[in-house]
């Protein structure tokens, strides 16, 4: 993966393939970028389980600032989330504006006392190999995190009908309308009633 190239007069730099950052070029006094992360992109990244469904590029303004042997990152992101509706099974875009804090620790620091647990108000940690940040992970759990836990395409979404699973946004169903052949199991109700 490419790596930054720092830029002292201006502390931006804008590109579409950065995923990961060498700390030994992270100056003291901070690095700011501007991200833009296409699909072809995103592709080729080797872990494809975690991440999550968009459609069209993810925007990111990345600030990352050397704190001893941590690094912090505040960062924003902007996409379009591709979600299913709970109540219709039908897919649909969500736009995300999240913004984020985590800090980032060398991983020999991973069994330190004392970073295993996180207090309330601490930041999401990450740790990194000493060389390498990998802004991957902490953008893809904040998208996954900031999509709705019951997410509808919309209010007026009808969903599925009930008995023959028709999507009733699409219009009334078979059910509805009192045409659906009676169900073979009808008469072993009667049955059943009997007893």
């Amino acid at each position: 993966m490419p790596s930054v190239r720092y830029v002292p007069e201006s502390r931006t730099e804008m590109t579409g393939s950065i995923v990961t950052i060498r700390r030994s070029e992270i100056p003291e006094k901070g690095l700011q970028l501007e991200l833009l992360w296409d699909d072809d992109q995103l592709d080729q990244l080797p872990e494809q389980g975690c991440r999550p469904e968009t459609e069209g590029p993810m925007r990111l303004q990345v600030q990352l600032k050397p704190d001893g042997h941590r690094v912090i990152l505040n960062g924003t992101c902007e996409a379009q989330g591709i979600i299913v509706c709970d109540r219709c099974l039908e897919r649909f875009s969500h736009s995300l504006s999240l913004s984020f804090k985590c800090v980032f620790k060398p991983f020999d620091m991973k069994d330190v006392p004392g970073n295993a647990h996180l207090s309330q108000g601490e930041m999401e940690v990450f740790f990194y190999d000493g060389e390498h940040i990998d802004l991957v992970a902490p953008v893809f759990e904040q998208i996954h995190l900031g999509l709705p836990a019951y997410p509808h395409c919309s209010s007026e979404c009808k969903g599925l009908c009930a008995q023959c699973g028709a999507n009733l946004n699409n219009g009334a169903c078979d059910c509805e309308a009192g045409l659906r052949p009676p169900s073979p199991f009808a008469k072993l109700a009667k049955l059943k009633k009997k007893a």
